[in-house]
């Protein structure tokens, strides 16, 4: 198997490209855990692929590439079981000069072969100077004079949030549709100067399971209106492509499905994020059974000839993750 050198991989040091990772780095398999690579070869391949998957994310690499996927027959013994028993059947990892052969579409037209999201990602326990469900509340919520409001419906539990972490509401000015603005004692920034950050930094993206969730949670309650309950979706918008692209990497590092497009004659990005995980109190997702999301396999398209890498790691399956969407590749 391999993948195009520019395929960028997540390990302990963060983002690499492929052709950087080198023997014991350490990456991430699809079931989260971390895993050490254990060899690396670099070639150059005349028959290189890319896929593409209904949300707008790919994987590209040669036709040795193998990618852990389900068929219709699959999905639907996963939902004969619906959690209330085990479900051992191994999931078919099939190589892309396999898959290319085979039609992507069934009966009705239907996507025939789907990709899970992988697990959560297993990071350690981080030391934050803020709590991370306030730092994401605070960070996505807070307006120039430092003031923030809870949305409406949402303030006995925003509120109560805070006051675990330690902090102390001094209520302020009444908003135009009379939400109570207040700030904290002491201060979000002054637990986080000298360097207030501009963008989510690195170590609440590499925080523990758990961690990242409070703070994606504390995301999700920073403004109103993110979440459609009809269509069972959260939609997160701002005008910083990075913070954006955060947001994405910091949901599908919690094995959620992501959608990210820039917003029609706009100059914001709107992230649709679908997920099990529990975020808001009012939230309709069914629980989390045997996995959490999965993405369709749409297209495989030859692509010219490029430079490839071969990983393998000491992973059990020998998978590892790739590209903003954390997709598994064996």
């Amino acid at each position: 198997m391999a993948i195009l050198a520019t395929q960028r991989v997540l390990t302990l040091d963060y983002w690499k490209i492929a052709e950087h990772i080198t023997e014991s780095d350490i990456v991430f398999d699809r079931h989260g855990k971390p895993a050490r690579v254990k060899l690396v070869q670099k070639y150059r391949s005349d028959n290189c692929y890319a896929v593409y998957f209904d949300d707008g994310l790919s994987i590209k690499g040669d036709l040795n590439l193998c990618l852990p996927v389900e068929n219709e027959k699959y999905r639907k013994r996963v939902n004969q079981y619906k959690g209330q028993r085990k479900f051992s059947r191994p999931i078919a990892i099939k190589s892309l000069e396999e898959l290319k052969e085979l039609p992507l579409r069934g009966r009705e037209n239907r996507h025939e072969y789907t990709v899970p999201t992988a697990d959560p990602l297993k990071f350690p326990t981080q030391t934050l100077p803020v709590p991370p469900f306030v730092f994401g509340f605070w960070f996505f919520n807070r307006k120039y004079d430092d003031t923030m409001y809870a949305p409406p419906g949402t303030d006995e539990f925003v509120h109560r949030k805070f006051k675990d972490a330690g902090y102390k509401l001094i209520p302020k000015r009444i908003t135009h549709n009379g939400q109570q603005k207040f700030i904290t004692q002491p201060t979000i920034k002054s637990h986080l100067v000298p360097n207030i950050p501009t963008s989510i930094p690195d170590n609440y993206l590499l925080a523990s399971e758990e961690q990242r969730l409070e703070l994606l949670r504390g995301i999700i309650h920073a403004k109103s209106r993110q979440y459609n309950a009809k269509r069972d979706r959260f939609r997160v918008t701002t005008r910083n492509k990075l913070e954006a692209k955060q947001i994405q990497y910091l949901a599908e590092s919690l094995g959620c499905k992501t959608k990210l497009y820039k917003q029609a004659n706009k100059s914001g990005h709107s992230l649709e994020i679908k997920t099990r995980l529990r975020l808001i109190e009012n939230q309709v997702s069914p629980n989390l059974k045997i996995r959490q999301q999965w993405r369709y396999v749409d297209e495989i398209v030859q692509i010219q000839p490029q430079n490839c890498v071969h990983i393998e790691t000491d992973s059990p399956d020998g998978s590892f993750l790739v590209g903003e969407g954390f997709i598994a590749c064996h």
